[in-house]
Formats: C-alpha cells, sequence, structure tokens
C-alpha cells in the first residue's frame, strides 16, 4: 500500500528545544575553533573580535550581546516587529551561551599547522547549528539583520549583501591581525573557507541527506516502458501526454521520484526497454504526498541480463 507522506506540525516546545541545541552548537564551534585561531569569519562574532583586540578589557560574549541588541533595535526599526520578535531568541541566546563557556572553560590554542583542521570542523558545526535554527523557524540575528536591512534599502541582491556585510568584517580582521598583513591574509583565506563549508553544510542539512530524484522520461513507447518499470520497483508515476517542438511528434512524458540508489537500476530497465527515450533527472528535496519511502530489494540477474526485484507487488498510482 502506497504511504502518503504528510507536512509535520513542529510543536513550540520542539521548535525552542532544537533552536537551543542549534545556537549551542554554533557557539560551540565559535569558542573552541573560531576565537583560539584568531580567523574573523564576519557577523557579529568577527566585529566583537576586532573590537576585542583593541580593548581587550570587554569579554567577547559582552561585545557579542551589544551588537546583538543593536541589531535587534535596527530590526524594530527598519524591519518591523515580526523581524524582531525572530531575531531575539537566538541574538539573545548565543552570548548567553558563550559567556557560559567563556567563565567555565578556558580556551585551547590551536597551532598555525592545525589551522585548516580547525576551519573544516568550524565550518561544519557553524553549518550544522545554523541548518537546525533555520529549519526551526528562528535566526541567528546580529549581521543577518544588518544584511536584510542592506537588501531592503539598496538594489543589490541577498548574496551581493552577504559578500559586502561579511566580507568587509573580514577584511578589517586581515588589517587588524596581530600578526600583521601577510598572516591575517592568511587568516582572511581560512574564514572563507569556513564561510563556504559552513553555506554548504547548511544547505546539505536543510535540503536532506536522502534528497530523491525527480526522474523525466520523454518515450514514444509509454505502455512497454511503464510495464518494464512497474514489474521492477515499487514506484507510481505521472503520465502527460506532450508534443515535440521540432518533430511536432506526440510523445509521452513520464514523471517519477525514486530513491537516488534506485536512479542506476531504473535507468537499465530504461535502456533495455526504450533505447530512445530522452531522460534526465533533477534534486528531488522535498517529498509530501501520495510516495512510498520503503527499500526495494533489487538485484541484477546476470543470467538473464536484467533486473529483477524480490518481495510482494505494490498499488501504483
Amino acid at each position: 500500500m502506497v504511504k502518503r507522506l504528510k507536512m509535520r506540525q513542529i510543536g513550540k516546545i520542539e521548535q525552542f528545544v532544537f533552536l537551543t541545541v542549534g545556537v549551542f552548537i554554533m557557539a560551540f564551534a565559535f569558542y573552541f575553533f573560531i576565537i583560539p585561531a584568531s580567523i574573523v569569519t564576519g557577523g557579529v562574532m568577527g566585529l566583537a573580535m576586532v573590537v576585542h583586540r583593541v580593548t581587550e578589557i570587554i569579554p567577547l560574549s559582552v561585545l557579542t550581546l551589544i551588537f546583538n541588541v543593536i541589531c535587534l533595535l535596527l530590526a524594530m526599526l527598519l524591519l518591523g516587529k515580526k523581524e524582531f520578535v525572530r531575531s531575539i531568541y537566538g541574538s539573545l541566546m548565543f552570548p548567553f551561551f558563550f559567556a557560559i563557556l567563556e567563565t567555565s572553560v578556558p580556551i585551547v590554542s590551536f597551532g598555525s599547522s592545525d589551522l585548516l583542521l580547525v576551519s573544516l570542523y568550524a565550518g561544519g558545526l557553524i553549518g550544522v547549528g545554523f541548518a537546525i535554527v533555520i529549519h526551526y523557524g528562528g535566526t541567528t540575528g546580529g549581521t543577518d539583520i544588518l544584511i536584510k536591512i542592506f537588501k531592503k534599502y539598496t538594489s543589490f541582491s541577498l548574496a551581493t549583501c552577504v559578500y559586502i556585510v561579511d566580507g568587509t568584517i573580514i577584511v578589517i580582521g586581515a588589517l587588524t591581525n596581530p600578526g600583521g598583513l601577510s598572516d591575517g591574509f592568511v587568516i582572511a583565506l581560512y574564514a572563507i573557507v569556513v564561510v563556504f563549508l559552513s553555506g554548504k553544510v547548511a544547505d546539505t542539512f536543510l535540503l536532506g541527506f536522502q534528497s530523491k530524484k525527480a526522474l523525466n522520461i520523454i518515450t514514444d513507447n509509454p505502455k512497454e516502458l511503464k510495464k518494464a518499470i512497474f514489474a521492477t520497483f515499487g514506484r507510481g508515476m505521472t503520465e502527460i501526454k506532450s508534443l515535440g517542438a521540432y518533430t511536432e511528434k506526440e510523445k509521452t512524458l513520464l514523471i517519477m521520484v525514486i530513491q537516488n540508489s534506485e536512479y542506476h537500476y531504473i535507468r537499465g530497465v530504461i535502456t533495455s526497454t526504450d533505447p530512445k527515450a530522452f531522460v534526465y533527472a533533477t534534486p528531488a528535496s522535498e517529498i509530501y504526498g501520495q510516495w512510498t519511502t520503503e527499500k526495494h530489494e533489487v538485484y541484477k540477474n546476470h543470467d538473464k541480463n536484467h533486473i529483477t526485484k524480490k518481495g510482494k507487488k505494490e498499488k501504483h498510482l
């Protein structure tokens, strides 16, 4: 029986628990990796690190809190109450967790030879924490607010605003590096690695490791192809009549969503049944509705030179 996948509602308690976990992971990554390596990656923490180099008296957690409060006030004035409410939890919890770590755990010093490893771990952890916060409807506040303000009052795209704001902070961090401009330039390169990796990790977590493929098959032999696919896979599909723009011949478009691991097998079925079929696959990161997540046991029968399936048959769409 084909299962129906529904969007799950997230409760308030679950939301706040995971927002807290996500913010803590980010604070953990900054305290144990970014700060000891003096990598200014942009954001409010980057600003706090730059100011801390000058003052050396005010703790980083306090500086972060001050900058976050300023950004929250700007959000209220320039972006509205909704953005202010969404940003307040992450903006206050991050310096809170950082203050706890700052007062209870000594900072570990990393050598210059460990900077690549530090950047990889920092980028990965920050990306995971950020993805959790975004997934549960929160925001980390800070320069995210400045970026949104910049975008609202300029004609730049969101990506350009991110590059301008965070890029400026990274450059200032390089110029104020205690080791001089040459060391600051090297640190800035590692900062770019952290920012890039954290973005990629966040995208991966938000889209999901178990992303599916949407398979689009344009064929002149839909009946034979459907029969071959249904005999092998417990997957439904949608059939759409189409017309070749150049040939002006009627064709059939078959659309189905499959597991990534099934692509190799189903490609073999299509090739053996209709070698002239035109096939293209696109990522399908979010699946809702009538689709089964059951994994089917498939294997290739080398003696008969075709793919078969074990297990009971399922109903198809």
